[in-house]
């Protein structure tokens, strides 16, 4: 696995081969039951566990070699860093591995950085690192402790039973670190209902208008959308439907629809948010800005129209004939709409029409708001306003432990349908 590497004050010359080159093999596991080593010196910093808005445990591991440390090995250097984490006696497969040649001499005060992102377990490990220049023959062993708790009173404690112990992270910019597309294993998270549910999940990816000129919180903002939708395209439900859409309510557009989820079309979707410039609202937009609140109300408006799948429950009626209901044909059960409404908070204009979508008679629906605050002044929020008649249940978000509780709430609540 491809780790993401820094070079601090390096000449251009420097190549990042393993992007290009499979990496040498090495006797890995021969030379760190040698024990440690220092012929390059090197330092190693893991970064404390933390969960990720993906639901699962975060570290980093960050190692760097001063550019004094190589000065004795000649031109050009071939250095190759290879990561790997043991459990008890017993070595994980996956690894992280990467390569770098320099051409030229580091300047004085220059410094490699070998970073590698990991989503581990809980469990006590053995982190070793292995350095190896390739010309010279010379390595360094580095070992530590790592120990990934598990989550106190965890609400969702078979959520990883599926994963693998360790997944390191590509190196992404943009959208795919957000997403993380090379993730390939699945949370567990069944939906078992009694009744046919059609499950819509509604993303706003634009913060509130008070941020239109914050880089730094449409970041913010768009990472924490996509880590939230990203675990709950993974729902899987074993009787009804999965549909997602994803909303830009400053410019009143709708960036991507998909029914039926069964993957989320990552392609489609991270074309669609790059599209979307966070920075810049066109002006056409800006003079009709009164009329987003009623963009959204429109757009619910008509996923509440929207025929749902009939799905044919094959359970007999009891009025069959001879009343044992035997021989009674199947009858088409209409879905119960579920619809999760995921957005930090939003302020609109002044003037905005807030006006609350109503609710005619009985909407056969239930309404969830996640409202996740992306930044210390993120408080104020009126979308709740315009689903006022629907009576949303809202989870105030701050963290993602308060979303994996929000989480195991409205899986509770679906169970029970």
């Amino acid at each position: 696995m491809l780790a993401a590497l820094l070079l601090a004050g390096v000449p251009a010359a420097a190549q990042n081969i393993t992007t290009n080159e499979a990496p040498p093999k090495i006797p890995f596991e021969a030379w760190v039951s040698a024990g440690e080593a220092q012929q390059i010196p090197m330092s190693l910093d893991v970064a404390r566990p933390r969960l990720s808005i993906l639901q699962r445990m975060f570290t980093q591991f960050r190692v760097i070699v001063p550019g004094k440390a190589l000065r004795g090995l000649g031109l050009p250097y071939q250095l190759f860093l290879v990561l790997r984490l043991k459990l008890g006696s017993e070595w994980i497969e996956e690894e992280a591995v990467i390569g770098t040649r320099l051409q030229e001499q580091l300047p004085k005060g220059g410094e490699l950085e070998f970073t590698i992102g990991a989503l581990v377990q809980p469990g006590e490990y053995t982190v070793a690192v292995v350095l190896w220049e390739r010309v010279s023959g010379r390595r360094s062993v580095t070992l530590r402790r790592l120990r990934v708790a598990p989550i106190a009173h965890d609400p969702l404690p078979n959520i990883a039973r599926d994963l693998p112990r360790v997944e390191f992270l590509q190196q992404a910019v943009g959208p795919n670190r957000d997403f993380r597309p090379e993730l390939k294993s699945r949370l567990w998270l069944p939906v078992a209902t009694r009744r046919p549910v059609r499950l819509e999940v509604l993303v706003n990816f634009t913060p509130s208008e008070q941020y239109s000129g914050s880089r730094s919180v449409h970041a913010i903002n768009a990472a924490t959308m996509l880590g939230m939708l990203k675990v709950l395209s993974q729902l899987e439900l074993s009787n009804g439907s999965l549909h997602v859409t994803a909303l830009d309510l400053l410019r009143r557009n709708v960036l991507f629809e998909q029914r039926n989820v069964r993957e989320l079309e990552w392609i489609r979707l991270r074309r669609a948010i790059q599209e979307a410039n966070p920075l810049t609202i066109p002006l056409k937009a800006l003079e009709r800005r009164r009329e987003n609140p009623a963009f959204f109300r429109e757009v619910l408006r008509s996923r509440l129209l929207t025929p749902a799948n009939g799905v044919t429950s094959l359970a007999p009626s009891a009025a069959g004939p001879g009343g044992n209901g035997t021989h009674s044909a199947p009858a088409a059960v209409e879905p119960f709409r579920v619809f999760l409404v995921v957005s930090s908070p939003m302020l609109f204009t002044h003037g905005a029409d807030l006006a609350p979508l109503p609710r005619e008679g009985d909407c056969n629906c239930r309404v969830y708001h996640l409202q996740y605050r992306v930044a210390p002044s993120n408080l104020w929020d009126e979308l709740p306003r315009v689903m006022r008649e629907l009576e949303p249940r809202r989870f105030r978000l701050e963290s993602p432990m308060d979303f994996r509780r929000a989480l195991a709430q409205i899986l509770a609540d679906l169970h029970q349908m």
